[in-house]
């Protein structure tokens, strides 16, 4: 069909230098002009409310938002990494804690950084936004970039993976120390990737009320977490003097203790606290987000860290060294059969992961469906107009899809065993670390930039400048040392594989918006339309040059 346009916009919220304008399609989009819009325009026709709401509404209030932080911040580290952490540590339970504290000092300064970037820009995209309003030169480049990269990696397979294997054991089908029913666990795996999906895609509301009732039980599990180590400290009582006979500050195999061991056991820590950058997302989602962002965020943060805490004193006050070092990532396990017995503390902590981890499932795909939509109404990628839309039942249904195809194809084509779930872990925090090193950056860019902005809350810029020293860290430290520990399958070593990704983003970039408009001699030019439902999206057009 002919597209009509219509009065041309001044340039639009993200301060793209191009000129757009609003544009319908007959049968397809609302007809809209610029006059329609007066009252969401500012003085100088910036658009200030077309792209910062979205048609599902603000319906995510303080619980609900707590529930997404606790959710995808709480999942299977607690249960899985304190053995490997202890063991790098030497068994110093001094040098433990306090690694556990400065990881937890450190989450809790990337979180106030995105509650300043927040503050500046209240809408969904979280570090989307705050990287493409930050850096603007090249044009275009690390707004194309990040948002093809984070559709790539849009995937929910690393909780997808560990439900499978203990939701086995819950039911009594396979031991968690075994290697045993990988395709059964595979295929549940990918079944609760599509119930997801299918719960999500077809109710906006039923799926925040599903999402609410799995947060309600893992805080019940939080609380579980606080009472086994109050029981462990006040009631349970060991037959052996060796568990507390060892002074907290003394090594137990201070052979293996390094600046290595120690910078491994720090990263193995903070990836324990994931997730607290992740309900920016969703910022358009959240009623009043600012203010909601700036009390759920800490408090959730520091009701994990006391999760933690409290987990971590019964895993000393039960287990011995000996047990803790050879329990590896089954650590919970032991320390629930020890307190209450092979069936029922085996299920019960079989139960608990898998239950902890379906509410992290629900949660991811939920927070990257709403990524993705806002990365397809940019329209920098193909189709990105069908894949942004709520068709058909008022949900992101195309970009809950995508996920769960990507999600679904990694799940197929990785090979069994726990490498697959440590290369992906790895691999999407490898990625993750690089972007964050570019946002701690980008917040002095964008002070300089914004004198003028007064932030609702103001990172630390002590906090922020201790992001990017162990962010760099981060990024060199995989590239040294035995490489096939960082391989899985056919796959090169996890940081290969995700600085290719960011290549290949790059690339696309330079094909689309710098290489192919040189060649062809035209300006791709972007225009507003409005789906149905009320839904902003941008389409690039092509204006040749005469």
């Amino acid at each position: 069909m002919a597209q009509k346009e219509s009065d041309p916009l001044l340039p639009m919220k993200n301060e793209r230098d191009l000129e757009a304008a609003f544009s319908s399609v007959d049968g397809t989009y609302e007809s809209l002009t610029l006059q329609d819009l007066d009252s969401e325009t500012d003085k100088t026709g910036v658009i200030v409310d077309a792209f910062l709401e979205v048609p599902q509404g603000r319906h995510l209030g303080l619980f609900s938002t707590m529930v997404l932080f606790v959710s995808r911040i709480v999942g299977s580290g607690i249960f899985a990494t304190p053995s490997a952490i202890y063991v790098n540590c030497g068994g110093n339970k001094l040098l433990y804690f306090g690694i556990w504290v400065l990881a937890a000092l450190l989450a809790f300064a990337g979180l106030f950084l995105y509650l300043e970037y927040g503050s500046f820009l209240p809408r969904s995209g979280g570090r989307k936004n705050f990287l493409e309003q930050t850096y603007t030169r090249p044009r275009l480049m690390m707004s194309v970039t990040f948002a093809c990269y984070t559709v790539l990696t849009g995937f929910t397979m690393s909780n997808a993976i560990v439900f499978g294997k203990y939701f086995l054991c819950a039911i009594g089908l396979s031991d968690v120390s075994q290697n045993n029913n990988s395709n059964a666990s595979k295929f549940i795996s990918i079944a609760v990737v599509l119930l997801g999906i299918s719960i999500h895609g077809t109710s906006v509301r039923f799926g925040v009320k599903i999402q609410n009732f799995l947060g309600g039980m893992k805080f019940i599990l939080i609380g579980m977490m606080c009472l086994i180590g109050v029981y462990s400290l006040t009631i349970w009582q060991s037959d052996a003097n060796e568990v507390t006979s060892i002074p907290a500050y003394a090594f137990q195999d201070g052979a293996v203790v390094s600046a290595s061991s120690v910078a491994t056991a720090f990263i193995s820590t903070f990836f324990c606290f994931t997730g607290w950058d992740s309900v920016h997302s969703v910022a358009s989602e959240i009623k009043n987000p600012t203010r909601t962002l700036k009390i759920a965020g800490p408090l959730s943060l520091f009701i994990c860290f006391v999760c933690y805490t409290m987990m971590n004193i019964a895993y000393f006050k039960v287990l011995t060294y000996d047990e803790i070092r050879q329990a590896g990532p089954l650590v919970g396990s032991v320390l629930f059969t020890k307190l209450f017995g092979v069936n029922f503390g085996g299920r019960l902590l079989s139960f608990s992961v898998a239950l902890s981890t379906l509410s992290n499932i629900m949660v991811v795909l939920y927070g990257v469906s709403r990524m993705n939509q806002e990365v397809f109404r940019e329209g920098y990628l193909p189709f990105s107009i069908p894949l942004a839309s709520n068709w058909p039942w008022g949900s992101p249904l195309p970009s809950l899809l995508l996920c769960g195809l990507l999600s679904v194809t990694w799940l197929v084509i990785l090979p069994p065993g726990g490498s697959s779930f440590d290369y992906l872990v790895s691999m999407e925090g490898y990625g993750s670390q690089f972007f964050l090193l570019l946002v701690a950056i980008g917040i002095f860019i964008y002070r300089k930039k914004h004198r003028d902005q007064k932030p609702s809350t103001r990172a630390s810029s002590v906090g922020v400048l201790s992001i990017i020293l162990v962010s760099i860290y981060l990024m060199v430290a995989p590239f040294f040392g035995n490489q096939d520990a960082n391989k899985t399958g056919f796959l090169p070593p996890y940081q290969v594989t995700a600085l290719a990704l960011i290549g290949i983003c790059i690339l696309y970039w330079l094909i689309k918006f710098y290489t192919l408009p040189k060649i062809f001699k035209y300006e791709l030019i972007p225009r507003i339309v409005v789906l149905d439902d009320g839904l902003v999206v941008t389409k690039w057009i092509r204006s040749y040059v005469a």
